[in-house]
């Protein structure tokens, strides 16, 4: 199958689109891509988040809301977190979802779900305590942009945080690694979501992306202190996070 990456002004429609049509077996999909290996990584972005018990946050472009739950969890009653997406399917699941994470969890922070762009968020400057963006920076159509535009929605000595697929270092293990993504990963798109063409953007989008010390950058040049990083799974996935000065 030829495939052909979306030009810069066709990114947008072309992203939403296919997240529109994989939402269904979306979460399915991903425990089989990472081999269960996102919750963990989630887990570790949600402790660098440095969650205040009361405070209010941000998870931008939060799929069907695996964060966002979260993120509720380390919440008391007086806490609140909004999820944020361009995929109205996606945030229909993560809706769909609320009725039983509140009925099987008290006394834990409220939930709004939003449907709206990373890169012009419909929220006033200095309104979160915190923000998050998980596996989402990369499919949008300008990094800078959309940290900047988290960066600007945060309180003074807020923590944003993003955690993203990474660049591993040559050797064995990438020879492996990029077999399994360019290969497996569209072969599992195709046979549990009859989508491969979803699956061959995804380690595709790769290619556009900057290395762990590229994103580093670019958050400090939105104004963003102490910023740091740390690769997982071998460098795979890479999580930065830092502070609103």
């Amino acid at each position: 199958m030829t495939f052909t990456m979306p030009t810069h002004n066709e990114k947008a429609k072309y992203v939403q689109d296919q997240f529109n049509r994989i939402a269904n077996g979306y979460d399915r999909c991903n425990d089989l891509v990472s081999l269960g290996m996102h919750r963990s990584w989630k887990h570790q972005a949600i402790k660098a988040l440095n969650i205040k018990p009361t405070g209010n946050y941000l998870d931008v472009c939060c799929g069907t809301g695996d964060l966002t739950f979260i993120i509720a969890k380390s919440l008391t009653e007086s806490g609140c977190v909004t999820g944020l997406d361009f995929s109205s399917k996606m945030l229909d699941i993560a809706s769909s979802r609320s009725a039983d994470f509140f009925a099987k969890h008290k006394h834990v922070g409220s939930i709004a779900f939003i449907n709206g762009d990373a890169l012009n968020l419909p929220f006033a400057d200095n309104t979160f305590d915190g923000a998050i963006i998980s596996f989402g920076l990369r499919n949008l159509t300008d990094f800078n942009q959309g940290i900047n535009e988290i960066s600007r929605v945060l309180k003074p000595q807020a923590r944003l945080v993003n955690l993203d697929l990474g660049h591993p270092k040559p050797g064995l293990f990438t020879h492996v690694y990029n077999f399994y993504f360019n290969n497996i990963v569209p072969l599992i798109g195709e046979t549990f979501q009859n989508e491969r063409t979803a699956y061959t953007y995804l380690p595709k989008s790769l290619e556009q992306y900057p290395d762990a010390q590229g994103i580093s950058t670019i958050l400090t040049n939105a104004n963003l202190t102490n910023v740091e990083y740390r690769n997982l799974a071998c460098g795979t996935v890479a999580l930065h996070w830092g502070t609103v000065a």
